[in-house]
């Protein structure tokens, strides 16, 4: 059985995390400092450096987290999905879109982020090229599926900049996405 973290760990790192992003997003990533992180998660400095030894620490502690539950969710999705065809591309569009309204606020203060160390965006690069290694072999046109990843990363990007869609408009791109990988063959 792989080590698990406790849950009051588990627990305690994300309030961290979701301190962190509420600093960001309400004064800025240059507000941003150990000391105002630990005030507003109501701990300790000591139990902040606990979870997250120095500032980079816990900028590479949100990119992780971001990243492993998207990367979870988008597998789960997949190996979910009775219909192997245009699998991926699903998952990523469904994935995505609900990530919309889950992680909003952690996500636009991970833009913030990372924006001001640019190995951040580095270590996304790679996982995003898997999941694109993933799409582009989905057994339907790899350009229908690339071009279905670009429209929702671009949804995804529209939203953290706060030019949101109606939620109607939304759902109906989503529908449409999706559809577009049920017809379209390899």
């Amino acid at each position: 059985m792989p080590n698990q973290l406790p849950a009051e760990t588990i627990d305690t790192k994300q309030k961290i995390l979701r301190a962190a992003a509420q600093i960001i997003n309400s004064a800025g990533v240059m507000a941003l400092t150990l000391e105002a992180v630990a005030k507003e998660a109501r701990i300790s400095k000591g139990g902040l450096l606990y979870h997250f030894p120095s500032k980079d620490a816990l900028m590479k502690g949100m990119n992780d987290y971001l990243l492993q539950r998207f990367v979870a969710e988008v597998e789960d999705a997949a190996k979910q999905d009775p219909v192997e065809e245009g699998k991926w591309t699903r998952a990523y569009t469904s994935v995505t879109f609900r990530q919309l309204d889950d992680e909003i606020d952690i996500n636009v203060a991970f833009l913030a982020a990372a924006a001001t160390n640019p190995d951040l965006l580095r270590a996304m690069a790679k996982q995003m090229q898997a999941l694109q290694a993933h799409i582009e072999n989905d057994h339907i046109d790899p350009i229908i599926s690339t071009v279905i990843r670009l429209a929702v990363d671009g949804m995804y990007f529209n939203q953290l900049y706060g030019a949101d869609l109606q939620e109607d408009a939304c759902e109906k791109v989503l529908n449409h996405l999706i559809s577009l990988t049920k017809e379209a063959t390899a």
